[in-house]
């Protein structure tokens, strides 16, 4: 991957630094929208009660997740240690990005990682209790008998989706 040379004092910020401040920025606006979304799946339904948007299988249906993608059974620090992974090569890959489509790839998969162990830490789990970090992920978008789920979920797919197409294109040259 190309490096970019060091910035001297007062002169525009290198390739790699604006592809760290738009990839930071895709995740905190992704995060936010995530976060936001799921306030008001709280607050406008009911859990387990469907409310149709497009015909009989496409709507909203309040979900609380305590497991992985698909209601998966994990432990809960997995989610944590896999959010701190993810933010480190996130972080470190940004600016040393090739296309822009990477930098939009990689800040979607942040923004899928830390918008879902916000949750985890923030939100209640089970009854008993949970241990620190055991928050449920809010899920709501219903697609079918697709599981539900939410904008964080979204964006780590569609952030996969653009990684791949990305790698495609850069071994097609």
């Amino acid at each position: 991957m190309p490096s970019d040379p060091p910035s001297s004092e007062g002169a525009p910020a290198s390739q790699g630094q604006r592809r760290l401040v738009v990839g930071l920025s895709v995740a905190v606006t992704l995060i936010a929208l995530d976060q936001w979304t799921k306030v008001l799946a709280e607050r406008l339904l009911e859990p387990g009660e469907f409310v149709s948007l497009i015909g009989p299988h496409v709507g909203w249906q309040l979900i609380h997740n305590p497991g992985a993608a698909f209601g998966i059974p994990a432990p809960h620090w997995l989610f944590l240690t896999v959010t701190v992974v993810v933010t480190i090569v996130v972080i470190r890959g940004l600016p040393r990005c090739d296309s822009w489509v990477q930098v939009v790839g990689f800040g979607m998969l942040l923004a899928g990682a830390i918008g879902n162990v916000l949750d985890r830490l923030l939100r209640p789990g089970a009854a008993d209790g949970p241990a620190f970090g055991g928050g449920h992920v809010v899920d709501f978008v219903a697609w079918g008998s697709f599981p539900r789920f939410n904008v964080a979920d979204s964006s780590i797919t569609v952030g996969f989706v653009l990684l791949v197409l990305a790698l495609w294109r850069a071994e097609r040259r």
